[in-house]
């Protein structure tokens, strides 16, 4: 999951999915986790789903939304959000190529913010 963490603000959840290692975006919303973490080897900086109230041994059945669960039961947060294997937020409409300028398009904590105070 990318995005949840003890220092999350109001909106600053987004928990991102993970099995293996990978870059995540520099905002401090995008926190991280470690899904199906029970009996498989550590991804360290990453949240592991087996803490607290969790479903981990249930991720070949639910897949991701084992650390959705996990971030539901075990983070204060008004907001959160699930992005997943590699694939994140964005409200730009062109999407770069190069996988370096990938991260300057990825939804940021202020921008998010103000998408949620819009009415819909």
């Amino acid at each position: 999951m990318n995005a949840i963490g003890e220092n999350s603000e109001k909106y600053k959840n987004n928990s991102g999915n993970a099995i293996k290692k990978y870059q995540m975006p520099e905002d401090q919303m995008y926190f991280p986790v470690q899904v199906g973490a029970e009996g498989k080897t550590k991804i360290e900086e990453y949240t592991q789903d087996n803490t607290g109230n969790n479903i981990s041994l249930k991720n070949p059945y639910f897949c991701e939304l084992t650390g959705l669960y996990w971030a539901w039961k075990n983070l204060e947060a008004e907001n959160i959000g699930l992005v997943h294997y590699r694939r994140y937020f964005t409200n730009k409409k062109k999407i770069p190529k190069e996988e370096n300028e990938k991260f300057k398009i990825v939804l940021t904590q202020n921008e998010t913010e103000e998408l949620l105070k819009k009415q819909i």
